[in-house]
Parts: C-alpha cells; structure tokens; sequence
C-alpha cells in the first residue's frame, strides 16, 4: 500500500487588512483569511514564511486564486478565465462593460442581472465601513510649491495630525503638515505614519492605514538600505524613531495595515490604484 504524501507546507503565512501573521496549519490560515481581501501563501518552514511577510508578501501569478471576468458588448457577453482573455473581447470597444469575479457562478450573476455599473462612490463607502471606526489613516503627497505635505486622518477623513506632537513642519488651515521643499515626498510618506501613530495613542486606536507599503513593510520597522541611510542620514534617523513607535504600538495591541490610495480619506490626490 503506498504511504500517504505529506502536506508539502506546513507554514502559512498570511495579510489582511486588519491583520498578519503566520499559522501552523490551512486551517488557521483559512480562518484569518476567509471571507476578507486577503494575501496568503504556504511554505515548507517558518523561516521562508517569515522572509515572505518581511518582504511584503508578494506573490507570483501563478500564487493567485483564480480569477473569473465577465464582459458584455452590446449583444455579446461572456465568462473567461484570465483578464488577458477578457482584454482582448473590449480592447477598442467604448461600450464594453467588464467586472473581474472570484468565481465563475458571480460572474454569470453579474452578466444575468444586465452587466450593471457599479457605483464606485458606493463601493468606497462600502469599504471605508468594512474598516475599524476608530481607524487612524496617513498619507503624503507634494502640493504645488509647498514640498512635502503630510496628512493624518479618521476614517470620516477628519484631520487628525494636530493630535501628534510634531518636531518639524507647520499646520495648514485644511489640518494638513507642511514640511517644506527640502522634504521628499518618501521622508512625508515615514514621518506621516510616525504622526499616525501617536495620534492614534492620543485616540486610543488600535489601528493605522496607509498606502505606502514601502514604509509599511520596511521602513516604519527600521529597514532602510545601506544606500538609502549613505545618502537620506535624516529618513534613516526617522526609520529608526518610527519602529520604536510601531513597536510600543504593537506591543500594546495595535496593528498597522495597507489600504489602496484611491480608499484611503488621507489620500492627498497623488496615489492611485
């Protein structure tokens, strides 16, 4: 009788929106994951899982589920499997109506209820009240003539940034930080998330968003490369200000996660999806 195989991952590694970690088992990770927009992935060790989430828990495409679309072109519609298939029916056709699906019996829905628009206003609302109430948001951007401008938000998009002690910059009338010309916009995106966390404390959240997974995933843990600290000294004086701020707030129950430019109330109007 031939042995049954062992499972080839016994670590799984998994992002939300919420949350991150590492299980022991499909099932925990399913646990954490079903339901949500999620990023996951099973490894051999815990080590390799480790190295996905510090790496920013990318993935091929050969490690996404599969994905349906559906599309509708005057009298023709149809489901296919892939969005490059999908591509080919509307490329050049003003009037197509397409929608990507998690499953082919959606997509068929969709087509059977007439292709409707979606109204995006409504699908950000949606999402915006998936998300924690008391959610703290942070973005930068570079305003005409003014460098760098920070903004730390709730999540009705109500500035929050004069809540954190801030070392540097000058408040706006709009409740946004200036920091001047000599500020990239990658220096406001870091120092940005550093005011959401303290703000954040001052509210007794336990939850901060961004949009820059640079700063998420590297920098606001103190990884900055030997380059970037050569040439950037104050970012990396920052990066390290940061962690210590992350860990305090994580130690304390806090999360810091990703939100999309284009859902996030912080957003400055130069990130989009």
């Amino acid at each position: 009788m031939p042995r049954p195989r062992k499972p080839k991952n016994h670590w799984y590694a998994y992002v939300t929106a919420r949350a991150r970690g590492i299980t022991p088992s499909w099932e925990a990770c399913e646990a954490k994951v079903k339901g949500r927009p999620a990023r996951y992935k099973g490894f051999p060790d815990r080590a390799s899982a480790e190295r996905w989430l510090a790496e920013g828990a990318r993935y091929d495409e050969s490690d996404k589920a599969p994905r349906f679309y559906a599309y509708r072109v005057g009298d023709e519609q149809g489901v296919v499997e892939s969005w490059s298939a999908c591509e080919r029916e509307v490329r050049g056709r003003p009037q197509a109506r397409y929608r990507g699906f998690p499953d082919r019996a959606a997509a068929a829905a969709w087509l059977a209820a007439g292709a409707p628009h979606r109204d995006r206003a409504l699908d950000k609302q949606e999402a915006l009240e998936a998300l924690p109430e008391d959610a703290v948001f942070f973005d930068s951007g570079t305003g005409p003539g003014r460098g760098a401008e920070v903004n730390v938000t709730d999540r009705a998009g109500v500035p929050v940034a004069h809540l954190a002690e801030s070392e540097e910059g000058e408040l706006t009338p709009q409740g946004t930080l200036v920091l001047g010309r000599r500020r990239t916009n990658n220096y406001g995106e870091l120092y940005a998330c550093l005011l959401a966390l303290r703000a954040a404390a001052r509210l007794g959240s336990r939850h901060v968003y961004g949009d820059s997974r640079l700063v998420l995933d590297y920098w606001s843990h103190g990884h900055v490369s030997t380059e970037k600290r050569a040439s950037d000294p104050d970012l990396a004086a920052l990066a390290g200000r940061t962690r210590e701020a992350r860990t305090a707030f994580e130690r304390s129950g806090g999360t810091l996660a990703h939100v999309p430019g284009g859902l996030n109330p912080a957003d400055l109007g130069f990130h989009r999806d």
